[in-house]
């Protein structure tokens, strides 16, 4: 870092999130199948990161390089490849060996992984016979020849065996070698093939072993005197192309970009290091890997991603310990959601609390006779959607039901366009989003009519509405019926429908329009209430935080004299702690059991305090390109609870890293008591509901 650099690289900073993941594998305090699943979480990102943010940055190089905003000063996109490569290799070495520990000590707890070499008599006639009965038919083998025109199409995030077939020639050195793609079939059938116990061993094999145990069955037709199989992963460029035909829909425009990241180009190629250098040469040609694609050697195994579904074994000692969620006093036993929202605003904090209490109001609307309307936005989903159950059973009973449906979600536009056809089919109106503008927002409403009278009940989350992601992911969601709020929230919809209807909005901040300036307008408060020796004090909680004119307006709070306070999960481009720019800044990382994902803003505001929660991280397509929705959190015991979880997020001296412009992940440090957060806020709910239920008298 040079002395006058005032920000971190996008990626570069990705890398080092990545890096804290790997810690937590690397962590001999974290249960032995969560290490291993960490692997897994660290080696999907990792897929991720070169699918999308490599590939943006050789495009760039290859094409334009205005299309890359994150360079820094005095850095060459050649330079910042060469420095993603450097970090890449080096967690890698570190990700090999701490695969091979976990490996060694889940055979301490008698736990075997085993390949195809090590299989005792019983296993392989097992493995014999798993193949022909349940495998031999799904096995897709691709011959190709060196001069053949036709390319063989792999498919996206699909791990391959190259399989090298070699003849020797009689009364001659010379060898023929013939090449084939084997796919790994990991879209059928689960990577880790069980075997029968012995005693108390419990024993896995990978699929891709037990393909290779097979290779002569596969190949019997084939005449050869030697024949191997090696591990092989291409990743491919994830952008979408959209073309810009206005007399296609949406739908149609997105459909056809998903179907042609089949045929994207290569960017990353990691292969197994034993492969001959033949077998590697006859891979980069077939897959036109050029000198700006990674090329990486790894280890016998490749797409560790699989890892995250690893079996728990029920063995309760080696995972993480569950939790039960807890659901408010207030709402338990309930017999309307409806009139319990009238009475109070209701915040769910997940997976600390029960997710099923949201799912439950849903399922109350989309049945009770005086709810009209329902609509909400919808950017990921549970592949077997209570979501989606609730919409197309309010249609079914009559109701007005809209879902504003983002088709762009990276990664889920084919499960987002197979959602939308089942909805548009039970008679949903489904909006596919606005224009250039990524819906990105987390809200919903429901109208309902309450002796002759319309009245509304808004939900504002900053996490997706997912069942599923709800167990593992900390995000809020508000329940509100505050007049003001609920009709600005059916404003929004409004513009989803009119777009040309932008209004003005009081309570909620809403990105493309306000949330720069009003978040410059909260950080210059701070810094006036600080001249006058008033309370100041700026606390932001996000995933990321990227865009350089709010990070300057930071810094300059900050020089101010005001403390800045962030809790940023991932991307964080700010150089906390820096003389002379940012010492008044701190930020800290957690990275624990579940993945930290809620957007807090809080403002100290003389002590007024100022308190948000949204669907915004402080990036520039956050802010400028995406629709987005902060809300206002006005009960006091709701507010109480959004600033007392920040303080343990932010103090967390167990699973807290400090964020700063090294590469060493350092854990924070402090005075206070041991405070791993995750843990300190289940109990503080804990503690809280505890208090309620003996107010109410439950």
């Amino acid at each position: 870092m040079t002395q006058n650099q005032k920000y971190i690289n996008r990626e570069i900073t990705w890398l080092k999130f990545n890096a804290r993941v790997l810690q937590e594998a690397r962590d001999e305090n974290v249960p032995l199948l969560e290490r291993l699943r960490f692997l897994g979480i660290y080696s999907n990102n990792l897929d991720e990161f070169y699918k999308v943010r490599y590939a943006t940055v050789l495009r760039a190089l290859e094409l334009d390089s205005k299309i890359y905003s994150n360079i820094i000063e005095g850095q060459s996109l050649q330079a910042l490849l060469a420095d993603i490569q450097d970090f890449v290799a080096m967690q890698q070495e570190t990700y090999d060996n701490t695969f091979e520990e976990i490996i060694q000590k889940l055979e301490q707890e008698q736990i075997y992984f085993i390949d195809q070499n090590k299989l005792n008599e019983n296993q392989a006639i097992h493995i014999r016979n798993l193949y022909k009965n349940k495998f031999s038919h799904t096995i897709a083998v691709y011959l190709w020849q060196e001069n053949s025109e036709r390319v063989p199409v792999f498919r996206e995030d699909a791990g391959y065996l190259v399989v090298k077939m070699i003849q020797k020639v009689p009364n001659s050195q010379m060898e023929l070698k013939q090449f084939a793609f084997i796919e790994v079939p990991t879209h059928l059938f689960s990577r880790f093939v069980i075997l029968p116990s012995e005693g108390d061993k419990q024993y896995f094999m990978m699929l891709e072993d037990l393909i290779r145990f097979n290779l002569d069955e596969i190949f019997d037709i084939f005449e050869y005197d030697a024949i191997e199989a090696h591990s092989v992963k291409v990743s491919k460029d994830a952008e979408l192309d959209l073309d810009h035909d206005v007399q296609k829909s949406i739908l149609d425009r997105i459909s056809r970009s998903v179907e042609g990241r089949r045929s994207g180009e290569p960017v990353r190629l990691v292969y197994d290091k034993e492969m001959s250098a033949d077998t590697l040469e006859y891979i980069k040609n077939v897959m036109h890997i050029d000198k700006y694609d990674s090329i990486s050697p790894g280890g016998t195994y490749h797409n560790k991603k699989d890892f995250i579904g690893f079996p728990d074994l029920n063995r309760d000692d080696l995972n993480f310990k569950k939790i039960k969620p807890l659901v408010p006093p207030a709402l338990q036993n309930v017999k309307s959601y409806i009139k319990a929202i009238e009475q109070k605003d209701y915040m769910l904090y997940a997976p600390y609390e029960e997710y099923s209490v949201f799912l439950k109001f849903l399922r109350e609307c989309a049945i009770d006779p005086k709810v009209k309307s329902i609509k909400m936005t919808v950017y990921r989903l549970a592949n077997q959607s209570q979501i989606i159950s609730a919409l197309v059973n309010a249609a079914r009973n009559g109701k007005q039901v809209t879902a504003v449906l983002e088709l762009r979600a990276r990664f889920d536009e084919a499960n987002n366009i197979n959602w939308s056809r089942i909805l548009q089919d039970e008679g949903v109106q489904v909006i596919f989003g606005v224009g250039d503008l990524k819906v990105h927002s987390k809200i919903g409403l429901v109208t309902y009519e309450e002796k002759e009278a319309e009245r509304k009940i808004a939900f504002i989350s900053t996490g997706n509405f997912h069942e599923k992601t709800a167990r593992i992911y900390t995000d809020y969601t508000l329940l509100t019926a505050h007049k003001e709020i609920a009709q600005e929230v059916d404003d929004v919809f409004e513009f989803f429908e009119k777009n040309y209807k932008v209004k003005n909005y009081q309570h909620l901040i809403l990105s493309p329009f306000e949330t720069r300036n009003k978040l410059n307008e909260f950080i210059e408060q701070e810094i006036e209430n600080k001249k006058k020796g008033l309370e100041a004090q700026i606390n932001i909680k996000i995933n990321s935080l990227s865009d350089k004119e709010l990070i300057d307006k930071l810094y300059e709070a900050g020089n101010a004299g005001v403390e800045v306070r962030l809790v940023v999960r991932g991307i964080c481009c700010l150089i906390p702690g820096k003389f002379g720019l940012s010492e008044n800044i701190k930020a800290i990382s957690v990275i624990d059991k579940f993945l930290e994902h809620s957007r807090i803003y809080w403002f100290k505001n003389a002590g007024n305090d100022r308190v948000y929660i949204s669907s915004a991280d402080l990036m520039t397509r956050n802010i400028d390109h995406r629709v987005e929705v902060s809300c206002p959190i006005y009960q006091a015991d709701l507010k109480k609870e959004v600033m007392d979880t920040f303080e343990l997020s932010f103090n967390d001296n167990v699973k807290g890293r400090v964020q700063n412009a090294t590469y060493d992940e350092i854990y924070q440090e402090n005075e206070l008591a041991q405070n791993r957060s995750q843990i300190s806020i289940y109990e503080y709910y804990q503690k809280k509901h505890n208090e309620n239920n003996q107010i109410s008298g439950h």
